[in-house]
C-alpha cells in the first residue's frame, strides 16, 4: 500500500501561513506609508502684490508691496537690478534682498514699488523680468512681471453733489411758518467704478452735527433698498424745508457712497452739502381803510371854446352832510326850482284877488 501526501496543507498549515501573510503585508503597507514626500527642489513664486495699479488721480502717489517666496528645498537667489533700474512713474524701494542674499526654503523676498501719478490720461506700462538662481546647481529660472497704470482726473471712485444751476449748495431761501420749500440735488458719478447710493445712507444734520427734523429726503432716483450708479451717470434726491419756528439754520446733507469693485464694497465715501434757510412769522391781511367822504364837490376848470354839459356834474345834496348827486337826479338845476316856487306863488295870490272883486259885485248887484 503507497502511502500519498495531502495535496492539501493541515490545518496548522494553513494558520501559519495566514499570519506570515498578515504580517508580510504591514510591513509593506507600514514601509510604503513611511517613506518621505519628495518635494520640488526648485520652486519660487509671487504670494502677494498686484503690478496693474489700475486707475489712479493725476498727481497722486500709491505705493503696493510685493512678496516672492521661496517655495522650494533648495536655497535662492534673487538678482534685484532690474527693480533697482525702473524710472518714472515706478520706483522700487525697501527691497529686503541684494544678489548676494541667499534666501531659504520658504524663505521671503519684498520690495515695494510707488506710482507717481502723471499727467491726465497717460497710460503707463514697465515689463520687468527677475532671475532667480538655484543655489543647488545654478539653475536659473524667470520671474516676469509688468506694472501698469492710468492716470484719470478724479479719485477712481468719485461723485459729486450739485443743486438747481449747478451750485454745490442748497439755500431754502426764507419760508412763512406753515409753508415748504424744496432743493433737488444732483449726484454725478464722474469716477471709473460704479457707486451705490441709498437714502439710508444720507444723513441730514444742523451746524454742530445734531439731526435737522426740519429738513427731510421726500423723494428720491434709489430709494432706501439701493441703486449702483454706473461710471458716468446720475441719481438724484429731494430735500423739503417745513419750518416750525422762525428764525434762520445753516446745516448740511452728508450724502455716502460705496465703491463697487466685483461684488465687493469699498468703504464709503462722503461728500456734504451745505444747507442754510430761514423762517418767518405769517403776516394776518389788513383790508385797506375807506378813504372819508368829500365835503363838496371841485369844479374842473373848462378850457376856453370848449362846450360842456351839466347833465353830468356833480353837486351837494341839500342836508345830507356832503353826499352827492348829479343832475339826473334833482331833474332841474336848484335856481330854477326856487324860481317856479316863486311863479306859483305869485299866480296863486293874483287868483285869490280876483275871487275877492268877484264876490265884492255879486254882493253890490243882489
Amino acid at each position: 500500500m503507497t502511502l500519498r501526501a495531502s495535496s492539501r496543507p493541515s490545518g496548522l498549515g494553513r494558520r501559519v501561513v495566514a499570519t506570515l501573510a498578515l504580517i508580510g503585508a504591514a510591513v509593506f503597507v507600514g514601509g510604503v506609508a513611511a517613506a518621505p514626500a519628495s518635494a520640488a527642489p526648485f520652486d519660487v513664486f509671487f504670494a502677494s502684490g498686484n503690478p496693474d495699479f489700475g486707475s489712479a488721480k493725476a498727481g497722486t502717489v500709491v505705493i503696493r508691496e510685493f512678496d516672492i517666496t521661496n517655495g522650494g528645498d533648495d536655497s535662492i537667489a534673487i538678482d534685484p537690478a532690474p527693480l533697482t533700474s525702473l524710472t518714472g512713474p515706478f520706483t522700487v524701494t525697501a527691497g529686503s534682498f541684494s544678489a548676494l542674499t541667499v534666501i531659504p526654503k520658504n524663505g521671503h523676498g519684498t520690495f515695494k514699488v510707488t506710482y507717481t501719478v502723471p499727467a491726465v490720461g497717460t497710460v503707463s506700462s514697465v515689463p520687468v523680468t527677475l532671475v532667480v538662481t538655484d543655489q543647488a546647481d545654478n539653475k536659473t529660472k524667470n520671474l516676469a512681471l509688468t506694472f501698469k497704470g492710468t492716470s484719470i482726473a478724479t479719485n477712481p471712485a468719485h461723485f459729486t453733489a450739485t443743486t438747481a444751476g449747478g451750485g454745490t449748495s442748497a439755500d431754502f431761501g426764507t419760508v412763512s411758518l406753515g409753508g415748504f420749500a424744496t432743493q433737488e440735488v444732483t449726484l454725478n458719478v464722474d469716477g471709473v467704478l460704479p457707486i451705490r447710493f441709498s437714502t439710508n445712507d444720507i444723513s441730514i444734520v444742523d451746524s454742530a452735527g445734531n439731526p435737522l427734523p426740519t429738513v427731510k429726503i421726500t423723494a428720491s432716483s434709489f430709494g432706501s433698498v439701493g441703486a449702483i450708479i454706473a461710471p458716468g451717470g446720475t441719481a438724484a434726491f429731494e430735500l423739503t424745508y417745513s419750518p416750525l419756528a422762525t428764525g434762520s439754520f445753516t446745516g448740511s446733507a452728508r450724502v455716502g457712497g460705496f465703491a463697487v469693485t466685483g461684488t465687493v464694497e469699498t468703504a464709503a465715501l462722503v461728500v456734504a452739502v451745505p444747507l442754510s434757510g430761514a423762517a418767518a412769522a405769517v403776516t394776518p391781511t389788513t383790508p385797506p381803510a375807506t378813504p372819508p367822504a368829500t365835503p363838496g364837490a371841485t369844479a374842473t376848470p373848462v378850457p376856453t371854446g370848449t362846450s360842456t354839459s351839466t347833465a353830468g356834474v356833480v353837486v351837494p345834496r341839500p342836508g345830507t352832510g356832503g353826499q352827492t348827486g348829479s343832475l339826473a337826479e334833482t331833474g332841474a338845476p336848484v335856481v330854477g326850482i326856487v324860481g317856479l316856487g316863486v311863479l306859483v306863488a305869485v299866480l296863486g295870490f293874483g287868483a285869490l284877488a280876483g275871487l275877492a272883486v268877484a264876490r265884492r259885485r255879486r254882493a253890490r248887484n243882489s
